[in-house]
């Protein structure tokens, strides 16, 4: 008589493995790629471009909302310059966004004018420049500090962002106050 069929892995650690869950394994290279890309400072559609995808996909299959055919994944690594094995690893790490080392002195300025929390009219006739011009350069300054994605009132985050990474020195923004 012959000995039943053992099911699952073997006391030796041999045998089948279980499956991945798919939405999380899909979830997951979404988010890799997503920090693969913000750790080059690129947005959707700059990936796209290098990728020969369209915004929309790069957003879908980042947030996990659409299976990713390997082809897909091969035109993304391709755009982001990662291997497919390097980003599918166990071993992948997540990088760090790139943070610029220095703001402009211009940028400080607007940074500091923004800080006293006037409007934005009043903060161009203090720097001497168009209001757009201002707006513009404070939506740069919140792109470089990561701040871009938060809701409106983001000025309080920069301020608190630049100075964690000693971008921007607590007495400038005293100094411009």
């Amino acid at each position: 008589m012959t000995a039943p069929a053992r099911v699952g892995p073997s006391p030796s650690g041999g045998g089948p493995t279980p499956s991945p869950d798919l939405d999380d394994l899909t979830a997951s290279i979404g988010d890799r790629i997503r920090a693969e890309r913000l750790h080059r400072g690129w947005s959707q559609s700059q990936l796209g471009n290098r990728a020969g995808l369209t915004k929309k996909h790069v957003g879908a299959i980042e947030a996990g909302h659409t299976t990713l055919p390997v082809v897909r994944l091969a035109q993304l690594c391709h755009g982001l310059s990662v291997s497919m094995s390097d980003l599918l690893s166990d071993r992948w790490v997540m990088p760090e966004r790139k943070v610029p080392r220095v703001l402009t002195p211009r940028q400080v300025q607007i940074l500091a004018e923004a800080r006293t929390g006037a409007p934005l009219s009043r903060i161009a006739v203090r720097v001497g420049m168009p209001r757009e011009s201002v707006g513009s350069r404070l939506s740069e300054v919140y792109r470089l500090l990561g701040v871009a994605d938060l809701p409106y009132g983001r000025r309080e985050a920069a301020i608190r962002a630049a100075e964690e990474r000693g971008l921007l020195e607590p007495a400038a923004l005293d100094d411009a106050a």
